[in-house]
């Protein structure tokens, strides 16, 4: 892996992808400095910079309310936006939704503030089933909010800086009834299951179960999320190129975490953070310095030199 600046300066990048937690943001989720006057050197030369994240797609916008322009790819890759238009998106089926809402409440400990509808194992639960004693929850993310039943404030504490746009309701089963049966305007694009622990067993019990027939990750200590098949940020950052006409080539991506490789598949000039972890290290071409160091600032006034 290349580490030195002189072997990417002046490449003809014409397409920036980046992702967030751990990669452009630090570990206090704080903006790089400089980010803004480079961002603006960007839009001189035209060449695109786009926030790609796990993160509700209105989050990212919510996070540069400066740059209405820019374009996202949110909910890791289930959405692409590109000045608050739809590119692209990729809705899950309504059978696994609800069999992830049944098992999530299965196993889960009800909370204060999550209603009587936590208090059963939900529909098509089978006599005698018993809840395990995880703290988490389930998170629908339609394209319009996210919904939850799971309403107590530490669970909203987490999940509220990821999903800006949130809904708190009584039964997720009624939300995806009133889906399908077209009172609602909505289309369910991924599932996340939160834990306050690790998230490991919480998520094998659950969305883990259709990791065959769907595409199943663990994105960061206390998530996992649930896509439909071939859904994730490569296949998104790809589907953007063809709209913009760009190559892999002309192509930057940044990362840190597992959900990044099949972006960083996608691109000439692929980048692992140095905390990123040993699979995506071994994936990129090149390394840049950390989260905490501004290493996509760095990487990107190295890239943009003559």
């Amino acid at each position: 892996m290349v580490s030195d600046p002189a072997s990417y300066a002046g490449a003809q990048i014409r397409l920036v992808a980046v992702d967030m937690d751990g990669t452009l943001l630090d570990d206090q989720k704080d903006f790089p400095p400089g980010l803004d006057e480079l961002l603006d050197q960007l839009d001189e030369r035209g060449i695109v910079f786009v926030p790609a994240s796990g993160r509700q797609v209105w989050s990212l916008i919510d996070m540069f309310p400066e740059r209405p322009g820019l374009t996202f790819i949110g909910e890791n890759g289930a959405i692409v936006m590109r000045d608050g238009r739809e590119i692209s998106s990729a809705p899950l089926d309504l059978a696994t939704v609800r069999e992830s809402v049944r098992l999530v409440r299965q196993h889960s400990l009800p909370r204060p503030g999550a209603g009587e509808v936590l208090e059963d194992a939900g529909e098509g639960a089978a006599e005698g089933d018993l809840r395990d004693n995880f703290d988490g929850g389930l998170v629908v993310c339609g394209k319009n909010c996210a919904y939850v039943e799971r309403t107590d404030e530490g669970f909203l504490a987490a999940v509220t800086p990821y999903y800006v746009r949130t809904q708190c309701v009584d039964d997720l089963m009624k939300v995806i009834d009133d889906i399908e049966q077209g009172r609602i305007d909505e289309a369910i694009i991924k599932l996340a299951v939160y834990s306050a622990g690790d998230v490991t067993p919480l998520a094998d019990a659950t969305l883990g179960r259709f990791a065959r027939s769907h595409q199943f990750a663990i994105s960061a200590a206390n998530w996992a999320d649930l896509q439909d098949r071939g859904v994730d940020k490569g296949r998104a950052l790809r589907e953007l190129q063809d709209y913009l006409g760009v190559t892999p080539e002309q192509t930057a991506v940044f990362g840190d975490a597992g959900n990044d490789l099949s972006m960083i598949a996608q691109a000439e000039f692929s980048f692992a953070m140095e905390n990123a972890s040993a699979d995506v290290r071994a994936a990129a071409r090149f390394l840049a310095p950390s989260n905490n160091e501004a290493g996509v600032v760095q990487v990107l006034r190295a890239l943009l030199a003559e």
